[in-house]
This record gives structure tokens, sequence and C-alpha cells, in this order.
């Protein structure tokens, strides 16, 4: 069965098939209400790929690994990023390019390729290990604020303090300024944005960024004062001339091998907003679902705190420390299987293709959903569980597949920022689970919403029990 171009006078490939929808609207409704539920519902009813209906556009939905592993890494040149549907004649731009102009995530083609290779030597492994102090500096300033500022068993939503942690964390290591006190900016700002971008892929109906609507307004509104503060801490930077040894650094040093040229202060801006989002809000809702699983499973709870009495004693975990947290660790990968922080990576159909045997045209619109992944039968037992045991060392998976577990993606455009992330999580939880306990409140909704990053609709409150 091919699974790329179709072959020369065969008949046309059958199109997958599509759950029953509205005459012109088509799936947008159950999509927009809950759009994971949607997706499993209907991966349920038809298998690992359908496509649906939004209105006017074709969106082909892939639940099996196989087909994630054809998409973003055999068959990678068929797909783009959404930025390229220009090239393809769209008039409109859709998704984080709004936001985060051509920066890494959401460049493409001969610029991307000579953007990762100036940005990847700063993602070393060897570099991120020397930030693993500023990480629990900014736990530690988390914890003054939290034994100072709240009661003993007095409720806060965790999702904002996962939000001010992060922020903290990406500010120092990242741009080696103080920026916790943007921290309302960034809790409130940055996710309306991202629910912009999100909504420009997901309603095809909503007005163009320059029509004068509200929320037009509003977002507009938000990317200037993002704006004023990125170019302000790049400005700042550029006149004082006094390097401060951190990524704001390596990026205005970073030459194209090529041409020994440097970033402009446009593409510093698209980085230093690429590293500054994804650095804080996909970290900050791991862990925030990481202390709701936590919350509903003691049992787990208690392996995690003997792990840290045993590796750590009360004290500040270090780098050192890493290789011997395994359950910490693995807790917080199993987290993000279950709630992945980026549920679904879209792309765009660059040419006519197949996949499973099914046609896909180009312009169209795929989304390998990670969410699916993670939850499907044939590679996790019992998918629906919350198990940290099975992701520690010589545990057998059901059955093995690279693109089986995506947190990060996969590929040539996987996350440039994993191994930061993992080492954030790692240090955070290990920090915080040592000095409380953090219980969820009785009767709370608990909801996932999805803006490009996956965190809970209501928040999440939860009552701090100081561990004594």
């Amino acid at each position: 069965m091919p699974t790329s171009a179709t072959l020369p006078g065969s008949p046309p490939p059958l199109r997958a098939p599509k759950p029953a929808g509205q005459l012109l609207l088509g799936h947008l409704k159950p999509y927009r209400a809950d759009m994971l539920g949607f997706l499993s519902r209907s991966r349920a009813e038809l298998g690992d790929i359908f496509r649906i209906r939004l209105g006017l556009r074709h969106l082909h939905v892939l639940g099996h690994p196989d087909m994630a592993e054809q998409v973003l890494i055999k068959d990678k040149a068929r797909f783009g990023k959404l930025a390229e549907l220009a090239e393809l004649g769209s008039k409109r731009e859709i998704g984080l390019g709004l936001v985060l102009g051509k920066g890494l995530v959401t460049n493409y083609g001969e610029s991307w390729r000579r953007q990762r290779q100036m940005i990847q030597p700063m993602f070393h492994k060897a570099q991120i290990a020397a930030m693993a102090d500023a990480m629990t500096a900014a736990g530690d300033r988390l914890l003054a604020h939290w034994r100072t500022s709240y009661q003993p068993g007095q409720t806060v939503d965790v999702a904002q303090e996962m939000m001010r942690v992060t922020v903290d964390v990406v500010s120092q290591t990242m741009f080696g300024a103080d920026l916790v006190d943007k921290a309302c900016f960034v809790g409130d700002r940055f996710p309306l944005l991202l629910r912009y971008a999100f909504s420009s892929i997901s309603n095809p109906f909503s007005p163009p960024p320059s029509w004068p609507t509200a929320r037009n307004r509003a977002f507009h509104k938000a990317m200037q004062e993002l704006d004023e503060l990125l170019y302000g801490l790049i400005d700042q930077r550029l006149q004082r001339g006094e390097p401060r040894g951190d990524l704001l650094d390596m990026l205005l040093v970073a030459r194209d091998h090529e041409s020994e040229t440097g970033m402009s202060v446009r593409q510093l801006r698209d980085e230093v907003a690429t590293i500054f989002g994804a650095g804080h809000e996909t970290t900050a809702n791991a862990l925030t679902w990481t202390w709701y699983l936590l919350s509903r499973h003691p049992e787990a709870k208690r392996k995690l705190k003997e792990e840290l009495a045993s590796v750590l004693g009360g004290r500040t975990p270090t780098f050192a420390d890493l290789p011997r947290l395994v359950y910490t660790r693995a807790v917080f990968e199993e987290s993000m299987r279950l709630f992945s922080p980026a549920p679904a990576l879209p792309r765009a159909v660059l040419q006519d293709t197949t996949v499973a045997g099914y046609g896909l045209r180009r312009g169209e619109l795929v989304m390998v959903v990670s969410d699916l992944l993670h939850h499907h039968p044939a590679f996790w037992r019992e998918p629906a569980r919350f198990d940290p045991e099975r992701f520690l060392p010589g545990a057998v998976p059901l059955q093995a597949h690279r693109c089986a577990y995506l947190p990060f993606g996969a590929g040539p455009r996987v996350c440039i920022g994993n191994h930061f992330a993992l080492m954030e999580g790692q240090l955070l939880l290990a920090q915080i689970a040592q000095r409380y306990d953090l219980q969820l409140v009785s009767g709370h909704p608990v909801e996932r919403e999805v803006a490009v990053t996956m965190r809970p609709r209501y928040g999440m409150p939860m009552k701090l029990v100081e561990i004594t």
C-alpha cells in the first residue's frame, strides 16, 4: 500500500472517513467545545485516521505512531509548517506565527535550517546542566513566597504558581533578568495570544487580524505589550554591552556558519519570544497536571516522597542528584503522557500524498495528535491509568515505537529545549514535593483546555499543606 505520492495511472486514493457533522459548520462546534474529547470519540468510531471539516477547512487527524512517523520523519518533505500555506496561495496567516514571527518553532526551509544550526549549541546538555542551580534558586524563591504570603492550608491556584516559578526560571537562565514581577503579564497576556493563534486554526470564520473587532484589539494590545517587554530586554543588553553568559548573550553573538552574519533585531525578538513562551508555558502546565495526578494517586505520592527522602534527605536537589531521582522523573514523564503539554502537532500538506492509503490534498491540514498516540491501546497497557512505573528503567513497553510518546515532537523539528524542560520539571518537582503536600480542592471541576498548549480550563486550586 503506497504511503506517499499516488502511483501514475492509479485511481485517486480513497478519502479518510469522517464523523457526522453540520452542513455549513462541519465539526466546528464539537471541536471547539472539547477538542480532545471529540477527537477521542471519533477515533473510537472511525479508526486511527479520519478527517474533520471546520467550515471550509479540511483537517486530517492522525492517531497512530506509524502515521506520526511518516509525517514528522520519513516523509517530512511533503508536510510543512503552517506558515508555508502562504506559498500554496493562502492569503491569511494562521497559527503560532502570528505571535512568534519567524522563530525556530514557526520558521521553515533554509532559513529554519540556518537558525537551528546557530541555536543548537546553546541547548547542548553541558550548557543545560550549568542552569540547574538557577532552576532550584527559582524554586527556593517560590517556596519562600509561599511561606511568607500564605497561611498553612490556604488555597492557591497552582496553575498560576507554576507559571510564576517557570517565568522566574526562564528569565534567569535565558535572559539574566528578574521578570517575576511580570508574571501577571505573562499569566494573562501570553495565554490570550496562544488562544488567538489556536483559534486562527480551529475557527476559519474568525475575522482577519486587521478587522477592528474587540477581540482583535485585545490581541494587538497584548502583542504590543509583549513586544515592549522583549525589545526592551534586547535593547537593554545591547546598550549595556556587558555579557552575562546567558542565552541572550549567545543569541547576540551567534553567527551563521556560511555567511558569518548574526541575527537582526527582529530575528532576535522572534527567537526570544519563542524561547520565552515555550520555555515557561509548557513546563508550567506539565507541572500543574503532575500535581493534580499526584493528588489523585496517594500511592504514587508515597513512592515519590520515599525516593526524595532517601536520595535528598531534605536538602535541595542538584544536577548530580538527577540520575538517582528515577521515580521523580518517571512521575513527570507519565504526567506528560496523560496530559501532553502540546497535544497536537499541525502540519500543512505541501504535495498531494497518501497516509495509510487515504488521500491528502495539497493545501489541506494534518494534525498529529500526541494525546491520541499517548492513549493508544496497542502501545500502552491500561492507557488511561496513571502509572509512573511504565517509565522506570527496564520497564517493558506493550509495543515499542519511537513515535508512541511525543511530548516534544519528533524528527528534525523535535523541541530544541527538551532536555531543559525535563531537567526543570524533575528538579522543581523534587524540590516542592519535599516541602509541600498539594491537595486538590474537593469538588473543583478539572477540564482540559487546548490552546496550542494544554492547561486546566478553570485553574487548579489546591491547598498548601506544609510538610513538617
